[in-house]
C-alpha cells in the first residue's frame, strides 16, 4: 500500500512538472514553426546599414527566440530591396533595412519605382549620421559664412558640388543649401559616396555633403579634406571643433542626416509591429550597440515608440517632398 502511495505521488509530481513545461515547449515549437525572420538589407555587404543590421541580428534572435538571417538585395538606390520586402507576406517575418533617405527619395527620382513611402512603417533607427559639408584641401574657408560669402562674390567662378546622382539625398541637401543661402553650385554626379570622396581628394570638385563616417573623420584629421559644417542644430560629437551649419547667419535649422533604419510593410499587424519595435528599441540602447555606433562615428539612437517613429518618418518625408517640389525634381 505504501509503495502504491509513493508511486502515485511520483506520478502526480511528474504530472505537475510536465504541465509547467508545456507552455515553454509550445513557445519554442511556435518560434520554430514560424521559420526565420529575415533582415533584408537594400545595399551590398560592408556598408553602414549592413554592418548595423548584423550587429542587431544576434540580440534580436535571442529576444524573439527565432532564427534571424541577413540577406543583401542591393540596387537602384535601395528600391529593389524595398520592393522585395513589400512583396513578401505581411507577417512581420521580412524586415527592410535601408536608409530613410533612399526609401523616401527613390519614388521621387526613379520612374520605375512604384511603391510609396507610406507603404512602410518605421520601427527604429539603427545608424544615424549627420551630413557634413566638406571641401577639398585646396580651399581655406574659415567656416560656413566664409564659404557662402566667398562663393557669392567671385563672379564667373563656378563652384562644384558632388553628389551620388539625380535625386539622391546629397543632391537634395545641396539644392536646399543653395536655395537657402543664394549660392550657385554646379552639381557633379558620381556613383556613390566613395567616388565623391575620391573626387574631393583629387580636387575634381570643390565640395560635397557626405555622411560623417570613421573614414571621413580620418581624412579630416589628416587634412586631406576640410570639414566646413555639419547639417544639424548642434555640433557633431565626433567633430566638436566644426560648427553646425545652423550656427551660420545664413542658415537656420538646417538638419540633414543619413539614417539607416528598420522598416516593415505598413500592412503588418499592429501587435507584430509593436513587439518588433519594443525588442529593437531595447537592443539599440544596449552598451555593446552604443559602443559600436561610437566607434563607427554614428550618432546615438534615441529609442522611439511606434507613434514617435511615425512622427519622425512623416517629418522626414515632408521635408524631402518640399525640397523635391521646390527644385522641380522629376523621376527619370
Amino acid at each position: 500500500m505504501k509503495a502504491l502511495t509513493r508511486t502515485i505521488g511520483r506520478l502526480a509530481c511528474w504530472t505537475v512538472i510536465a504541465a509547467a513545461l508545456q507552455p515553454i515547449a509550445a513557445l519554442a515549437q511556435s518560434a520554430a514553426s514560424q521559420g526565420p525572420l529575415v533582415l533584408r538589407v537594400a545595399y551590398p555587404p560592408g556598408g553602414p546599414a549592413d554592418v548595423a543590421a548584423r550587429k542587431i541580428q544576434a540580440p534580436l534572435q535571442s529576444a524573439l527566440g527565432q532564427t534571424v538571417i541577413v540577406e543583401n538585395v542591393p540596387g537602384a538606390s535601395g528600391s529593389i530591396g524595398a520592393t522585395n520586402v513589400l512583396n513578401a507576406a505581411p507577417d512581420g517575418h521580412t524586415l527592410l533595412v535601408t536608409t530613410g533617405n533612399d526609401l523616401i527619395l527613390a519614388p521621387l527620382a526613379i520612374s520605375q519605382v512604384k511603391y510609396k513611402p507610406e507603404n512602410y512603417r518605421l520601427l527604429t533607427l539603427i545608424f544615424p549620421a549627420d551630413f557634413a559639408l566638406v571641401t577639398n584641401a585646396q580651399h581655406s574657408f574659415a567656416g560656413p559664412d566664409d564659404l557662402i560669402e566667398q562663393v557669392r562674390r567671385i563672379p564667373g567662378r563656378e563652384f562644384t558640388i558632388g553628389s551620388w546622382g539625380h535625386g539622391s539625398a546629397p543632391y537634395l541637401v545641396g539644392a536646399d543649401f543653395s536655395a537657402a543661402t543664394g549660392v550657385k553650385l554646379l552639381d557633379v554626379p558620381y556613383k556613390g559616396a566613395a567616388p565623391v570622396i575620391q573626387a574631393l581628394l583629387s580636387q575634381e570638385i570643390d565640395m560635397a555633403f557626405v555622411p560623417v563616417a570613421a573614414s571621413v573623420l580620418e581624412l579630416v584629421r589628416t587634412g586631406k579634406i576640410k570639414a566646413i559644417g555639419v547639417a544639424n542644430t548642434k555640433r557633431n560629437p565626433h567633430l566638436p571643433d566644426v560648427p553646425s551649419l545652423s550656427e551660420s547667419k545664413y542658415l537656420k535649422n538646417f538638419v540633414y542626416s543619413a539614417w539607416a533604419a528598420v522598416f516593415v510593410p505598413a500592412s503588418v499587424p499592429e501587435a507584430t509591429a509593436a513587439r518588433l519595435n519594443k525588442e529593437l528599441s531595447e537592443i539599440v540602447r544596449r552598451e555593446e550597440f552604443v559602443r559600436f555606433l561610437q566607434d563607427s562615428a554614428g550618432l546615438p539612437v534615441e529609442p522611439m515608440t511606434l507613434g514617435q517613429a511615425a512622427t519622425y518618418y512623416q517629418a522626414e518625408l515632408d521635408k524631402f517632398r518640399r525640397i523635391a517640389k521646390a527644385i522641380k525634381l522629376e523621376p527619370q
